[in-house]
């Protein structure tokens, strides 16, 4: 096998592979998906069809069940090419065991998390002046979060400028040519807006400034995070408004005490119950729910959460319990209660039996509160969380069971 192949770490694997095929002289990947695929098996017991030949089909997290064979062959290939310091298994995207919030699962590469509803499930755009300097599709343009070229300040281009059809190198296998055989190199450039290339470099871990208020500290993993939870609160996730992130970026955390505050005065108006029986998520929908993981709970990994738990802190001190009641006394959930803590639900419960945190219901006898039932008020979390749950690394510590 030909060796002399340029290796590129931001390359996405489909794009490595199908130069790689061309550089061994297939005309169609299938054909060489096929050769690799039956080397592979020489080797390894394998069953038929567990190896995928369609270049759209051959990433890692495509595969449910047959993953384990997918990096089989891409060792395999690693050995053949004596890629032992490069590895293309380090440009796969492979499933995370990581999770973006409660609904959105993510993608794992180079040791970064991404969310798999940022990924493009089909039709890749590029930047000409990328591709003229070096033929590669970049991992970055996979990424609905990328509308513009961070290098060349430019749009990215989703449609071929003579045919007019949306461009998606996966199946045309071609990276620079159209399929009515435009040079995609020589496609018209437009300026991107300046709120796209920020946020494209901002994400691409290029620009090691702050994103405004932001601070610059911030892993990549943590960057999408953010702006996950962000279009998820605030956005539409097919039509992100990247010049809104910029500004809301620019004035935090202050819009998010002012939603805070609005949805409290909104629960105060409209509540018909009393205080004390009024649920969290009543007043503040899922709020907590959807900053629990993007993708760290450790609050200094936790952008989102480090404030949300600042904010509350800041209103318990100014709202000093009484017979009335008032906020403080909504109930939380022990999901809800381990958010606001930083630890599993199970030190939760440990908590509660050791008598640290006490719910505001009596459970039935010989029943373990639900982890959705709503048991402690805010106010008691908020105190538990400032006497015995600050700790220099706000790791998700556990409490050992009792033997």
């Amino acid at each position: 096998m030909n060796t002399d192949i340029q290796l590129y770490p931001n390359e996405s694997l489909e794009s490595f592979l199908l130069r790689l095929s061309q550089e061994q002289g297939y005309e169609r990947f299938s054909h060489f998906a096929q050769d690799i695929w039956f080397d592979t098996m020489d080797q390894h017991e394998a069953i038929a069809g567990a190896f995928p030949l369609e270049l759209n089909r051959i990433n890692i997290y495509h595969a449910q069940t047959t993953s384990q064979m997918r990096v089989r062959v891409l060792i395999h290939l690693e050995n053949q090419l004596r890629l032992n310091n490069f590895g293309a298994l380090r440009l796969a995207l492979s499933h995370s065991k990581a999770q973006f919030s409660s609904q959105y699962k993510a993608v794992h590469r180079f040791g970064v998390d991404y969310p798999y509803a940022f990924l493009r499930k089909r039709f890749t755009p590029i930047c000409p002046l990328c591709i003229d300097e070096a033929p590669y599709i970049r991992q970055q343009w996979q990424f609905i979060s990328h509308q513009a070229c961070e290098h060349h300040a430019c749009k990215l281009v989703h449609h071929c400028p003579e045919c007019k059809s949306r461009l998606e190198y996966q199946s045309t296998e071609s990276i620079n040519q159209c399929e009515c055989g435009y040079d995609l190199r020589n496609s018209p450039l437009e300026d991107a807006p300046e709120a796209e290339v920020l946020v494209a470099q901002w994400l691409s871990g290029n620009n090691s400034k702050p994103l405004r208020l932001l601070k610059a500290e911030m892993t990549i993993s943590e960057r999408y995070g953010f702006l996950l939870w962000y279009v998820n609160r605030y956005g539409d996730i097919e039509n992100i408004s990247f010049e809104s992130f910029i500004e809301y970026c620019g004035a935090w955390p202050t819009p998010l005490w002012q939603d805070l505050d609005a949805l409290k005065e909104k629960a105060e108006l409209v509540r018909v119950k009393d205080w004390k029986k009024m649920f969290f998520n009543e007043a503040f929908g899922a709020l907590l729910k959807d900053c629990r993981q993007l993708p760290s709970r450790q609050l200094s990994r936790n952008a989102v959460l480090t404030q949300v738990l600042v904010y509350f802190t800041k209103l318990m001190a100014t709202l000093p319990s009484s017979a009335k009641g008032n906020i403080g006394d909504v109930l939380l959930s022990p999901l809800e209660a381990s958010t606001l803590f930083s630890c599993t639900t199970d030190e939760v419960y440990r908590l509660y039996e050791f008598g640290e945190i006490k719910a505001a219901i009596r459970p039935r006898m010989h029943t373990k509160i639900a982890s959705h039932e709503s048991a402690f008020t805010l106010r008691s979390v908020i105190e538990t969380k400032l006497t015995r749950m600050c700790s220099e690394s706000d790791g998700l510590s556990v409490y050992l069971p009792e033997w």
